[in-house]
């Protein structure tokens, strides 16, 4: 984005486009949303979308960011003890997916990338690079890579069962409750021999 522009406003008005289009791209698709419907969603003019972002491909991109902390969060889960890892790794991503808005930007772009090859493509580099590398590394073995993989099942599962479908028992329990479940299943992840 330029140095133009209406300034006061600038990153509210940008904001609330960035939040339509979520909502249109996890809802319609992104072959079906034009920027002049997101415009009407955010109660913005067409060429403001335009200006913040220059092309749909650009407002795709905006939408395609994680919230601020994800990165930072999956990291610090990274960085405790190896003992407590698993625990760290489950209790980080429940904090990021009960907290309301990053759980809603999270939600649009798992559903975004459901629909849209674009998008799926910066999903998964996304989650190599924030995810899955931060996750190896932190591991001293030669399995770093398996055992991360493994661990992105064992979260990935628990977010779509209970937050994206929200169905069985897992979408309804305390988040304590799925701590206490999920991390010695991480933990064997972890440290235990695989077969």
């Amino acid at each position: 984005m330029g140095g133009r522009g209406p300034r006061g406003e600038r990153g509210e008005q940008a904001d609330k486009i960035i939040a339509a289009a979520r909502r249109a791209f996890a809802t319609r698709g992104y072959a079906a949303t034009s920027l002049r419907s997101v415009a009407q969603d955010a109660g913005v003019d067409p060429g403001l979308v335009l200006y913040y972002f220059r092309t749909k491909t650009g407002l795709l991109e905006a939408v395609l960011q994680p919230p601020e902390a994800f990165g930072a969060t999956v990291a610090a889960a990274a960085e405790q003890p190896l003992h407590q890892r698993g625990r760290a790794f489950v209790q980080a991503t429940l904090q990021l997916w009960e907290d309301a808005a990053s759980a809603e930007i999270l939600r649009s772009i798992i559903l975004t990338a459901a629909q849209e090859p674009a998008a799926l493509e910066r999903l998964r580099q996304l989650f190599s690079e924030l995810v899955l590398a931060v996750v190896s590394r932190s591991l001293p073995d030669a399995e770093r890579n398996l055992r991360a993989s493994l661990i992105a099942t064992q979260i990935d599962g628990m977010i779509m069962n209970r937050y994206i479908w929200q169905v069985g028992d897992i979408a309804a329990l305390p988040a304590d409750a799925v701590t206490d479940l999920l991390a010695p299943t991480i933990q064997r992840y972890l440290v235990d021999p695989l077969p």
